[in-house]
Parts: structure tokens; sequence; C-alpha cells
């Protein structure tokens, strides 16, 4: 049975496997121009890339990517955490995920109702040049995809 190639090669003898490949967790630091987010580890990682979601597991090959708008999710082994995440860069290296994003936001905090008032009111702009649409689009990209993570979040809990 082969093993699944990963990008690194075989460790010789006298090397030292990463730290997260030991204990089967990745090192994860996400962080926002607003300060850190997360800095922990995570069995796994999930990030809304530039043309879809890439997952990141230890031994991951070393990766470098742009993000696109869409959720953020940690499995810190019994707990998921979730985020809407947007824009920005995503690196893997011996076992270490850095995600530089431009806006994270805890699924919990999204308010549907002003989210679907921002997006109606995109819509009904009119860009009056090449900038201001490619503004209007990505005000439309970001709206659309807070709003299909708050359709997902479970509803409050009744006390």
């Amino acid at each position: 049975m082969s093993t699944p190639h990963t990008g690194q090669e075989p460790m010789t003898a006298g090397q030292r496997a990463p730290e997260g490949a030991r204990s089967g967790r990745l090192r994860v630091a996400v962080v926002t121009p607003e300060g850190a987010i997360f800095d922990g580890e995570a069995h796994s990682v999930v990030v809304p890339g530039h043309d879809g979601e890439v997952a990141f597991y230890p031994r991951h090959a070393p990766f470098v990517g742009a993000l696109g708008y869409g959720e953020l999710r940690l499995s810190t082994g019994g707990e998921l955490k979730r985020w809407y995440l947007e824009g920005g860069v995503a690196e893997v290296a011996d076992d270490r995920v850095s995600v530089l994003a431009e806006r994270v936001l805890p699924v919990e905090k999204i308010d549907a109702r002003a989210v679907q008032a921002e997006l109606a009111a995109a819509v009904a702009s009119v860009p009056a040049d090449e900038p201001a649409a490619a503004a209007r689009a990505a005000l439309i990209r970001s709206a659309q995809a807070r709003l299909r993570l708050a359709a997902q979040r479970p509803p409050p809990a009744a006390y």
C-alpha cells in the first residue's frame, strides 16, 4: 500500500518530524488587521479559497493561496469553531497554518437582517465607473456569503 504524496521528502534517520506531525495537530494562527482571532492547535482547518474550499490536515504539503468569501472552520477536537472570512491569504508549511485575512467575523455575530439590507442597497446601486462596479460586486459577494452562513447556524437556544 502506498502512502499519499504530501510534497515533503521522506525523513531520514536522525531527522525529527515537525511538532504537528508528532501530535496529529496543526499550529494555527488567524490574524486580521485588527489583531489575532485565533492562535492555537487544530486537527483540521478549512478556508474559503479564491475558487473553492481548501482543507488542511497535519502533514499537508506546503501551500500559499488567495482567500475568497466564506466560512473558516477549525476542528479543535470535539469542538468546531466557525467564522465568516473575507479575503486575504493562507499559508501552510511544517504543520503551521497562517491565515492572514482582511475580515473575520464569528458566524453567530452575523445579523441577517442588516446583511439583507446591505445586499439590497448594493444590488440597487448603479456604479459610476469601473472601480465602483468592482466594489459593488465585492459587496454583493460578501453579503451573499454571510447570508449563507447565517442560514446554516442553529437558532439561539430558548430559555
